[in-house]
């Protein structure tokens, strides 16, 4: 081990002393040496700092302080004040003031003695089906009340048949603040307006009506009007389409009464039906429909006395669903809800309007011509014995009533007294008068602009989302 210290030892005195004599020899050159390396050493200092890992900064601190706010005497307050409600009620025919106001959601018993006696009230319980709109609040309390009744029409010569205007009445009672009531039956005058819709059938005639936003009193109008060339329960298939143009009487943003028909075209099955209706001025007699080209649309016989329904048991030989045995079924049986509108097919006279075994309450009608039918099963009568009715006059409601399994009409069609299945009508109607040469002009003057309007509405496939429901905003 010190054999090879020694050599160590007195080599490395041997390089001690070259530096020794290097520095007092050349002492600039050593002190630039260790200048650079100095220098060297500050930059990666620098790198260290630049691109090293970053010191932490001191934690951010949060300092809350404690509000005091006391709601609770608006919350009392907001829990005390009674809530206002914006409640709707239809009058019905058994209605009395006391009755359809709490409908209303009216409970303040001084309230219902005083408006009891409201002369104004009265006037509206008689006029079944105005729609009513109250303010009450949660307390019962009524806050105001309004409706529209029907007024007089004016006779204003106006193209179409019907007045330019109608009168219509604005009912308005307010209760006063110190207790008591303001009321006012003001007469207002609602404006005539045309409206126009077109739409495709992907089911029935009345489903794409409602999509197609057109009033059902429109649709009833249609099968109607074309009841005597088109059997919208049979005939009507997913892909027929219609157009049609109707008078509507408003008051601001509200329909008062929905006017007749001016213009229609059906088209069913590729093939169309066209109607528009004139009514020239000194000549009473020859307003009705007519083909767009003079020809008269009205026919001796409607197709079917509802405006829809479903086909459940046919004319003849059937085994009988009450005595299960074979019968020979004399007329049809049309599948509808219980309250449905029965019109008579034809202008005639009533000659039975009671109960009978099987039928139930029933209508018979007698029609010019050695004509007659009946309508059976119903749950009401609109008529009475001996009335003269006119074609599409509504006779009765549909029923249950009598030897029925369910909700339908019971329709039968005699021909010289001897029943006749009345899917066959179409061959006893024949077709009326034509227009009178001397109001032809008149008539396409008159008719023209309304068929040029259905004209401009998209046909066939362009209707493909017509009759679909809108989206709401």
């Amino acid at each position: 081990m010190s054999s090879f210290l020694i050599p160590i030892s007195s080599r490395l005195r041997q390089v001690l002393s070259r530096v020794r004599e290097s520095v007092e020899k050349h002492p600039g050159r050593v002190a630039g040496g260790v200048g650079g390396v100095l220098l060297l050493s500050s930059v990666s200092a620098f790198a260290l700092v630049e691109y090293g890992p970053q010191p932490q900064l001191p934690a951010p601190s949060l300092v809350q302080q404690a509000v005091q706010i006391d709601l609770s005497p608006q919350v009392q307050a907001l829990e005390n004040a009674p809530r206002v409600l914006y409640t709707t009620a239809y009058v019905e025919g058994a209605d009395s003031a006391a009755s359809l106001l709490r409908r209303l959601q009216v409970t303040d018993p001084a309230q219902l003695r005083v408006l009891a006696r409201d002369p104004k009230l009265q006037e509206l319980l008689r006029h079944r089906g105005t729609m009513v709109s109250a303010e009450v609040d949660s307390l019962g309390t009524l806050k105001s009340l309004q409706a529209a009744l029907p007024g007089p029409a004016q006779r204003a010569s106006h193209a179409g048949g019907e007045p330019a205007q109608v009168a219509w009445r604005e009912l308005s009672i307010r209760a006063r603040a110190g207790g008591g009531f303001d009321d006012q039956l003001r007469i207002e005058q609602a404006q005539a307006q045309t409206r126009v819709a077109s739409a495709v059938v992907h089911s029935s005639l009345f489903g794409a009506a409602d999509a197609a936003g057109v009033p059902d009193e429109v649709a009833s109008q249609l099968v109607g009007l074309f009841g005597g060339e088109v059997d919208f329960r049979r005939d009507l298939r997913p892909g027929d389409h219609f157009t049609v143009a109707w008078r509507v009487y408003t008051a601001g943003d509200r329909v008062l009464r929905v006017g007749r028909i001016l213009a229609a075209q059906v088209s069913v099955d590729g093939h169309d039906h066209s109607a528009v209706w004139f009514d020239p001025s000194g000549h009473p007699q020859a307003a009705a429909y007519y083909a767009p080209d003079g020809s008269s649309l009205s026919r001796a016989f409607l197709l079917s006395p509802l405006p829809y329904d479903r086909l459940t048991s046919g004319y003849g030989w059937r085994i009988s669903p009450i005595f299960h045995k074979p019968e020979f079924h004399k007329g049809i049986d049309l599948a509808i809800p219980v309250g449905t509108p029965v019109r008579t097919i034809a202008d005639g006279r009533v000659v039975y309007a009671g109960w009978g075994t099987g039928y139930g309450k029933y209508v018979k009608v007698e029609h010019p011509g050695g004509f007659a039918t009946i309508y059976s099963h119903l749950s009401r009568f609109e008529v009475h014995v001996g009335e003269q009715v006119k074609q599409g006059e509504v006779v009765a409601l549909s029923g249950n009533t009598g030897w029925s399994t369910g909700p339908h009409l019971y329709f039968q069609f005699f021909v010289h007294g001897a029943p006749v299945n009345p899917l066959d009508i179409a061959h006893y109607t024949p077709k009326g008068t034509h227009l009178p040469e001397a109001l032809r002009a008149s008539f396409l003057a008159s008719t023209a602009p309304r068929t040029r309007l259905l004209a401009l509405m998209p046909q066939g496939s362009d209707l493909a989302e017509a009759g679909r429901p809108a989206p709401r905003g």
